[in-house]
């Protein structure tokens, strides 16, 4: 496997800053992805290192058809459910195994580059980002399923409105100035429209009614040396996501609770190891400290549950 650098990432800020010195870009929710084309071929890795191609086939081999045969390029693979990214509608792509399931799948993504790393030997993180764009433009040949990311230099307020009544993620502010940065950063930073965030799956309720294989998840954060209870999520479930979810989740299960910290339910529950992470939107925390009005997203592969904490 070659050298695969850290990607940059966004921090999550709710304060917002329209100055100058800024360009912004719509935000997406899938799989981020960094591409390498070397000599020995082309190769999709996700935040975490982990190789991704597989799943994403067709992405790769628009890239073997690029004229350039030496670049790394950052971007984001996405499913489309109207003009909505969807991470839910993704995840099963995610998770294949071979790329001829994937081709079957029956689901479209598409990936959309925001930078440029490295070109024809040259590392080029230390440019400025404008820079960067510039050299993005002209290096790859934007056909299906490889798109620009578009941005914008000045009307940020305007569109994040836009944007935000579109049903839309919300906006990545990055200063236009900035070198690629490694890791997570305030160079990036993410305005969302929903509150949201990812947490670590600490166990499961038992289903009532109708309802499969299980009733809720229950999640948690790292706080220090603390794992914090942070409620449960029982909304945004199909019937075979619930089964999946069982069926991982009842190899993790353990006799008492991970977490360390929090007001614990007592009925019906079975804890995990916690491992698993799941992406979560809700409307807000509350007093206590706990999701208000969750919805389940996805499970995320490409975090480890021992970085999430509260943003």
């Amino acid at each position: 496997m070659p050298d695969v650098p850290q990607p940059a990432l966004a921090t999550l800020s709710h304060e917002r800053d329209w100055s100058d010195g800024w360009i912004y870009e719509r935000k997406l929710d899938g799989q981020r992805c960094l591409a390498v084309r070397t000599s020995r071929g082309t190769h999709l890795y996700s935040r975490s290192g982990r190789d991704v191609t597989v799943a994403f086939p067709e992405i790769a081999e628009a890239l073997e058809r690029q004229a350039s045969t030496d670049f790394v390029v950052d971007g984001e693979v996405v499913a489309f459910e109207g003009s909505r990214t969807s991470f839910s509608r993704l995840q099963p792509r995610i998770h294949l195994s071979s790329a001829e399931k994937a081709r079957r799948s029956g689901v479209a993504v598409y990936f959309y580059v925001f930078d440029v790393l490295r070109t024809d030997g040259d590392d080029v993180r230390r440019e400025r980002l404008l820079d960067r764009k510039r050299r993005l433009r002209g290096l790859l040949t934007w056909e299906e399923p490889i798109r620009y990311t578009p941005h914008r230099v000045r009307g940020g307020e305007e569109w994040f409105g836009r944007v935000c009544e579109k049903g839309w993620e919300g906006l990545i502010a990055k200063r236009a100035d900035s070198s690629y940065p490694t890791g997570r950063t305030k160079d990036w930073l993410k305005f969302k429209c929903e509150s949201g965030q990812e947490l670590v799956i600490v166990g499961w309720t038992d289903p009532e009614g109708s309802r499969v294989a299980l009733g809720a998840l229950l999640l948690g954060y790292h706080r220090g040396n603390d794992l914090v209870y942070a409620g449960k999520v029982g909304t945004g479930f199909s019937q075979a996501v619930l089964r999946d979810l069982h069926g991982r989740l009842a190899e993790l299960e353990r006799g008492d609770s991970p977490c360390t910290v929090g007001q614990l339910p007592r009925k019906d529950v079975h804890w995990a190891e916690p491992e698993l992470v799941a992406e979560v939107a809700f409307t807000e925390w509350t007093g206590a400290g706990q999701l208000r009005h969750p919805r389940y997203l996805g499970l995320r592969t490409d975090k480890p549950a021992s970085e999430v904490v509260r943003e």
